[in-house]
């Protein structure tokens, strides 16, 4: 019997990752997935959507609908780990990177007392006072043992080093699907917000783009704009008319391109 629909297989990401600073302290970022949790329900009252993968933090609001199968994650590698697992298993027609991804991870742990400690033994007229810092913070770096840090740090210095990107990801493994990404900046012109976010779109080849400023998300109001590769906009001010918007815009790409058959 013929298929009256196409059977289309959405991932969305939601929430916010958090880097280990130790067993357990983390640095986190701020991202409820309330907004994906919706966007996974309009997904799901589609007809021709067949399953969702909705990959989040293990704080994040979980959607409520059938059809939805949810990954938890907390750092941004377990991010990658888990998008790389599904995307070997399953055909996805589109994505919806809205998690609020940690742009860095805990390097080293140390103090003043011992990085100081460490230069004026090993470094007393470094040429590169650079490298010199950077060798310091891994040779006292204060995670060696494992386990929670001592609270009785006076000082404490943490070094960060850049995350993975994860939406270039989605382009370089999926080369046909539809493509949405989110840029939240705060209290920014119009203006730059805007072209904030197509800069994102061309840069990671993008079909859409949500640009939202986290000044303009209160309670109930939650004034965004999806872009597309052209420029034009969409605009919404609650996170049911953002969720509608993009799976409108969604689905009506998937079916002008007729990515899924």
């Amino acid at each position: 019997m013929e298929r009256k629909h196409p059977e289309i297989n959405i991932l969305i990401t939601a929430g916010g990752t958090s880097e280990a600073i130790d067993s357990v302290r983390r640095i986190t970022n701020t991202g409820s997935g309330r907004l994906g949790s919706l966007i996974a329900d309009a997904f799901s009252a589609q007809e021709a959507v067949r399953q969702i993968f909705y990959v989040c933090a293990r704080d994040a609001v979980r959607p409520h609908a059938e059809r939805i199968s949810c990954v938890t994650v907390q750092s941004v590698t377990d991010l990658r780990d888990a998008v790389n697992a599904i995307l070997e298993r399953h055909t996805i027609h589109c994505v919806i990177h809205s998690m609020a991804v940690s742009d860095y991870t805990v390097r080293a742990v140390s103090t003043t007392e011992a990085l100081a400690a460490f230069l004026e033994e090993h470094a007393s007229a470094p040429q590169n006072m650079q490298r010199a810092l950077l060798d310091g913070m891994g040779e006292t770096d204060l995670r060696k043992g494992g386990g929670k840090l001592s609270s009785q740090m006076k000082s404490p210095l943490l070094l960060l080093e850049q995350t993975p990107k994860i939406l270039p990801l989605f382009r370089e493994k999926l080369p046909e699907a539809v493509i949405i990404g989110f840029k939240l900046l705060h209290q920014v012109s119009e203006q730059t917000l805007l072209d904030t976010a197509h800069r994102l779109l061309v840069k990671n080849r993008c079909d859409f783009v949500l640009a939202n400023d986290a000044a303009e998300i209160k309670g109930d109001h939650h004034h965004a704009f999806l872009m597309d590769s052209e420029r034009r906009l969409s605009a919404f001010n609650t996170k049911q008319e953002i969720a509608a918007g993009i799976v409108g815009a969604a689905m009506e790409t998937v079916a002008r391109r007729k990515i899924c058959k």
